[in-house]
C-alpha cells in the first residue's frame, strides 16, 4: 500500500457516508481511489494473516509430530506390557484412571482398486456389475429445447420437467486498477 492510499484511508472520516454522492468524473475518480485503496488494505490484511496462519501451522504441525513420537513410543510400551498380560488371560485389557488399552479385530472385507475393477469387469463383459452415472447433455438439449411460456419445448412438442427459465441478472462490477 502507497503512501497516497494510506492517506485516502486515513482521511475516511471527511466523507459522510450517507451525504456523499458521485456527481461527475473527478468525484467518481476520487471514490475509485478510495476503493482501490480499500482493495489494497484488504490484500495486505489476507497477506498477513497467510504469512502468519502459515508460521502457526508449521509450529502446530512440528509440535503434532512431537507428539505423534512420543504416542507411538508409549504405544510400544502399552502393546508389550497387554502382550505380556495377554498370556495368562487372552481377553487381558489395561485399564487406569487415564483411559484403557484394548484391542479390536476389524472384519475382513475388500480393497478397491475401482479403476482396475472396471476394467476386469468390461474384459469378462460384465457390465451389469457396473454402475453409470447418467446426466443430462445440456449442450444437446440447449440445441433442440427453446422456452415457451415458462416450458422447455422442442420442434415436436416435447416438454423437459426439471428445467427452468433462468432470468438475466446485471451485476455491477468493480475493478480497482492495480497499483501505477
Amino acid at each position: 500500500m502507497d503512501a497516497l492510499e494510506k492517506y485516502d484511508l486515513e482521511n475516511d472520516e471527511e466523507v459522510s457516508k450517507p451525504n456523499f454522492e458521485i456527481t461527475d468524473l473527478s468525484s467518481a475518480t476520487w471514490a475509485m481511489r478510495k476503493y482501490r485503496a480499500l482493495a489494497a488494505k484488504d490484500d495486505e490484511l489476507k497477506k498477513v494473516a497467510l504469512e502468519q496462519k502459515e508460521s502457526i501451522d508449521a509450529w502446530l504441525e512440528s509440535k503434532l509430530q512431537a507428539n505423534q513420537y512420543s504416542r507411538a513410543f508409549f504405544e510400544g510400551l502399552f502393546a508389550d506390557y497387554l502382550t505380556k498380560l495377554r498370556k495368562d488371560d487372552p481377553k487381558a485389557r489395561i485399564e487406569t484412571p487415564f483411559g484403557t488399552v484394548s484391542t479390536r479385530k476389524t472384519p475382513t472385507g475388500v480393497n478397491w482398486s475401482d479403476e482396475t475393477v472396471v476394467q476386469s469387469l468390461e474384459k469378462q463383459g460384465l457390465n451389469d456389475l457396473i454402475n453409470i452415472k447418467k446426466t443430462p447433455d445440456k449442450k444437446q438439449i440447449k440445441k433442440q429445447f427453446y422456452f415457451v411460456k415458462g416450458r422447455y419445448v422442442n420442434d415436436e412438442g416435447q416438454i423437459i420437467d426439471g428445467a427452468s427459465e433462468k432470468e438475466s441478472v446485471e451485476n455491477l462490477i468493480v475493478k480497482p486498477t492495480k497499483e501505477i
